[in-house]
């Protein structure tokens, strides 16, 4: 149960068939100083068999199995459940299931947020298995608009040891503010289910940020990711996957980008589509049909960007 005068929150997991991470993963939540409310599952039924003998090992967690849908599907039925069955619950903590913990995370960003309204997302340091190595440190927003995490791939010599706020962290483990939600729902949908899967963390970070709300990284908080798709893993990933990724980056510029940032950065941007396109010739053929895929997804990519940029507005009239 959580610490008296703790806020109070909810686990999330969206688990595509890593039952073995979702296993340590759950573990780790179990072991947190400030326990949650509710730890909630929500499955893709890769293995019925596993996901049954999961939920016999812990009683006291919600699974539910659905079929896949995407990430930010999966995201959105846990905090649709969460909002129906715990709705004391002032904060959600949205994990993948290749996430491990260190027993203070969720307490030191629960801290953190409490101590500042304006945050609506937060996260801390992740780490590779090892813990030797950056997987992520918050995400930056380079010129050419290709979110990166920061700090990737680098040893950990305590170079991001400094609570900040930034553009955006990792969705493998983020904590939501539930009463920022209703502003940063966009047609009903709180991540962006047109992107499947990838970059819709920070796409839900971007759009944040327009609307007058905080992103924070929090160093203290600590855990080990995974993490599936690094860059010496890409060609790893299947084809279908890669796709969402090539093309949810022009979708997320498209519903996000201010139009002064566009003509600033346009060297940039333009420099990065040559190389980007030259990859996909060169490199990765495969995944040259995201940009027929991403032309068909930009009259939906405008309409929300309208619906944001109403929504802009409306909140910095309410003060």
């Amino acid at each position: 149960m959580p610490g008296a005068g703790s806020p109070r929150y909810a686990a999330a997991i969206v688990n595509h068939g890593s039952y073995d991470d979702l296993e340590a993963c759950l573990a780790s939540v179990a072991a947190q100083r400030v326990a949650p409310v509710a730890v909630l599952v929500v499955d893709t039924g890769v293995d019925p068999a596993r996901l049954d003998a999961l939920a016999r090992a812990h009683p006291d967690v919600a699974f539910e199995r659905r079929p896949n849908r995407g990430w930010g599907a999966g995201v959105n039925r846990l905090l649709a459940r969460i909002a129906e069955r715990h709705p004391d619950a002032e904060f959600a903590l949205v994990l993948n299931p290749d996430i491990e913990l260190d027993a203070d995370f969720a307490a030191l960003l629960l801290d953190a947020l409490s101590a500042d309204p304006r945050v609506a997302i937060a996260s801390g340091k992740l780490l590779r298995p090892g813990r030797t190595v950056i997987d992520s440190a918050g995400i930056r927003l380079p010129r050419h608009r290709r979110p990166r995490d920061r700090g990737s791939n680098e040893l950990d010599r305590g170079q991001y040891d400094r609570r900040e706020l930034v553009f955006g962290v990792s969705g493998a483990a983020m904590l939501l503010r539930r009463a920022a939600l209703a502003d940063l729902a966009v047609s009903g949908e709180i991540v962006d289910e047109d992107f499947f899967a990838y970059q819709d963390d920070t796409d839900l970070c971007w759009r944040a940020n327009r609307l007058g709300w905080r992103v924070l990284y929090e160093p203290r908080a600590t855990g080990v990711h995974g993490r599936r798709w690094r860059r010496e893993r890409r060609m790893q990933i299947e084809p279908w996957v890669r796709r969402h990724s090539f093309k949810n980056h022009y979708l997320q510029i498209l519903k996000n980008e201010r139009g002064a940032d566009l003509v600033r950065n346009l060297p940039w941007l333009l420099a990065w589509e040559i190389l980007r396109l030259g990859f996909a010739l060169l490199r990765d053929r495969e995944i040259l049909a995201a940009y027929r895929e991403a032309w068909r997804g930009a009259p939906r990519a405008l309409a929300k960007r309208r619906a944001i940029e109403a929504r802009r507005r409306e909140l910095a009239a309410r003060g």
